[in-house]
């Protein structure tokens, strides 16, 4: 309204025949998978010149709770992994940015949002615990469950004992581990780096992550991504590929616990 006061009208601007942001390099929402023919199925499909594909939507997140409707003072909502392409659940803002980290994790397979509840032995008899996250562990297949809490509540209902009362006894073959976590370790800016590595994974380039990847691996020691990202034309697809890249663990952050974008330094694994 200012502007239109002072006699600029920004409508009449031309529009861009260009746009700056990422184009998907497949779809979203879901994904394609191939036509899985039945084996018991007497007709032959080896003549068929290609394969068909079938649309698989993004799965429902499956909670054995969904979170409150209406609560005061928390976040609550889902979000979608797009390496597994299902919906996780959370009640939370520490869920909400545990959700993040652990499904950008590339050692975790599968993450399971409020499983079911567990048996805990008490001294009053026993109770069930609904434990918020399942992990399974993509080299090991190991399975660990984890306890969200803010350590300023921690002894508030007893959870340490819980999780202790767990581990002891109640898991048979639910999980491996059960672990707490707490704002300690689930911080703001590690979920926004979590964030930022499941957008980048919707829309993965391969030839910009090979071009980035190719120079960064001439560095030894710490280089800033202004320096990495210098040659690209294309800033975004320049900052896409250096997310995919810190996802496979090609570039390892110089400061994990802060925002990537507050700590711009990062060192070529050339272990990797």
């Amino acid at each position: 309204m200012k502007e239109l006061e002072s006699g600029f009208d920004r409508t009449l601007l031309p529009l861009p025949t260009e746009t700056v942001f990422l184009k998907s390099s497949e779809p979203l929402s879901g994904r394609y998978v191939p036509f899985e023919a039945d084996p018991h199925d007497e007709d032959d499909y080896t003549g068929l010149p290609s394969i068909p594909w079938l649309w698989q939507p993004t799965e429902e997140a499956t909670p054995s709770r969904w979170y409150a409707a209406r609560t005061k003072g928390y976040s609550r909502g889902t979000i979608t992994n797009p390496k597994t392409r299902k919906a996780i659940s959370y009640s939370s803002t520490y869920e909400m940015n545990l959700a993040y980290m652990l499904c950008a994790s590339r050692h975790i397979s599968l993450v399971e949002d409020q499983p079911s509840a567990i048996p805990v032995i008490c001294e009053d008899g026993d109770k069930r615990h609904t434990i918020d996250y399942r992990t399974t562990m993509l080299a090991s297949r190991n399975r660990i469950v984890v306890a969200v809490r803010p350590s300023s509540l921690l002894e508030k209902d007893g959870l340490p004992d819980t999780i202790g009362s767990v581990n002891l006894g109640s898991l048979n073959g639910f999980a491996d581990e059960a672990i707490i976590l707490t704002d300690k370790e689930i911080t703001d800016a590690r979920g926004w780096n979590g964030k930022s590595v499941l957008r980048a994974l919707k829309s993965p380039v391969t030839d910009d992550n090979e071009r980035l990847r190719d120079f960064a691996s001439k560095f030894h020691g710490t280089v800033s991504l202004r320096t990495l990202t210098a040659d690209f034309e294309d800033r975004a697809a320049a900052e896409n590929a250096i997310w995919c890249l810190v996802h496979d663990e090609v570039l390892i952050p110089v400061r994990p616990d802060l925002r990537l974008i507050d700590a711009p330094f990062v060192r070529f694994n050339h272990n990797h």
